[in-house]
């Protein structure tokens, strides 16, 4: 309707019963504005320029007939109410254009129900109209959401209350194996999960999806009887019963945190070894540092034990001039042996001069002064002047302490 009038195309050979008809609808308190035709050639020119909101009809005029004008209207504005109005109509032929789609019949000598049946007419196309945009808005909202769905790049599945999968996205394709006209009122989807047993479930538990399974990290065993880890979260859809589940799979996760898993586990297990080749190598180094500074020390004591005394003893005899130089020989030989020992106890006894090494190490292995005196065939008076220096020099000159236990203390 334009400016709420109603446009009313008229189909009628007799210009009166047409006026009857609009005066009909303008007591019933409509605001009708009506265009008359009745050829074939003026019905279907004004179906377009006049835009008409509903269509009113004779039966039979001479020259067109209802049923043909009520096929082109049904063709070119099927939307738009057709209603016979006629003189005589049986029952059955009545029936039978409702059949073929006219809206309603009107018979002339009752035109009081025609403005009920336009009125009638009129409400089944806004209520059809309104259904059709209703319809239409579900489609496109539909479409949107199946699109969105579809698309999303985790595998998601809407379930009914018995876990059967109702809609599949391509993810869950891909996830499962199956295509979409396998899964869909088809396939239960506990069905994929894998139970502690090994086996596939129809369900986790009864209550689900009231108590849906959300979050958790779940196998998943496809199509060709793969594993899969996935995480699995499930939403309830409110006042449907049904549910929207999601799947994440996180198998090459999972695998990447096993392995370096397993590596940690490696490094660790080389890092311990590497500390105990470590120590075992300390323990044999400080073996081995003590053995050598044992060795010195056996070296010297036996020197000085067994082979100095009696060189000392051999200078005091009347030897020749070839003896003499033998013992010479012995002397210098065995002190280039015994040098490098020397010169340890050197860095071990601070700045001590090689007689008072000499006497350190005699004093260190028990010697009293007589003793120390014939060893290295020097006075008492120069042993005690030795000790005095050493005393001084390892800061014990004016103290009680022992020598030869300081000695002792420095060798450990």
């Amino acid at each position: 309707m334009v400016g709420g009038q109603l446009r009313i195309l008229v189909l009628e050979d007799v210009p009166t019963d047409a006026e009857l008809m609009e005066n009909e609808l303008r007591e019933a308190g409509m605001d009708v504005v009506s265009m008359r035709v009745d050829t074939r050639t003026s019905f279907v020119r004004e179906l377009k320029r006049f835009a008409p909101d509903i269509i009113l009809s004779d039966f039979s005029l001479p020259s067109f007939d209802g049923v043909a004008a009520l096929r082109i209207a049904l063709k070119k504005c099927p939307d738009v109410p057709f209603i016979f109005v006629s003189g005589a109509l049986g029952e059955e032929l009545a029936i039978e254009l409702l059949k073929k789609g006219a809206t309603d019949y009107v018979l002339k000598h009752r035109l009081s129900r025609l403005a009920p049946a336009v009125s009638r007419a009129l409400l089944e196309v806004r209520e059809r109209n309104e259904r059709q945009h209703i319809e239409d808005a579900l489609r496109e909202s539909e479409l949107r959401y199946r699109t969105i769905f579809d698309n999303t790049g985790t595998a998601t599945i809407i379930v009914e209350e018995d876990a059967t999968i109702m809609i599949a996205n391509r993810e869950f394709e891909k996830l499962s194996g199956f295509a979409r006209e396998d899964l869909e009122g088809k396939k239960n989807w506990m069905q994929f999960i894998v139970g502690n047993n090994g086996k596939c479930p129809d369900r986790l538990h009864k209550a689900w999806p009231a108590d849906p399974q959300g979050g958790q990290e779940l196998q998943f065993v496809n199509r060709r009887g793969e594993i899969r880890h996935v995480l699995t979260v499930a939403a309830a859809i409110p006042e449907t019963g049904r549910a929207v589940v999601s799947l994440l799979d996180v198998t090459e996760r999972k695998k990447a945190e096993y392995a370096l898993k397993k590596r940690e586990q490696e490094l660790e297990l080389k890092s311990r070894s590497l500390e105990e080749a470590n120590t075992a190598l300390k323990v044999l180094l400080k073996h081995r540092e003590d053995d050598k500074a044992a060795l010195e020390e056996t070296v010297l004591s036996n020197v000085r034990k067994l082979v100095q005394p009696y060189l000392e003893k051999l200078k005091l005899l009347k030897l020749n001039e070839n003896q003499a130089a033998y013992v010479q020989i012995i002397e210098s030989h065995l002190n280039d042996i015994i040098s490098p020992f020397l010169r340890n106890l050197t860095s071990r006894y601070m700045n001590l001069t090689p007689r008072e090494i000499e006497v350190a190490s005699l004093v260190r292995e028990g010697k009293t002064t007589k003793e120390i005196v014939k060893l290295l065939n020097i006075s008492a008076t120069a042993v005690d002047f030795h000790r005095k220096n050493i005393r001084a020099k390892f800061g014990i000159k004016n103290t009680k302490s022992n020598l030869r236990s300081y000695l002792l203390s420095l060798s450990q």
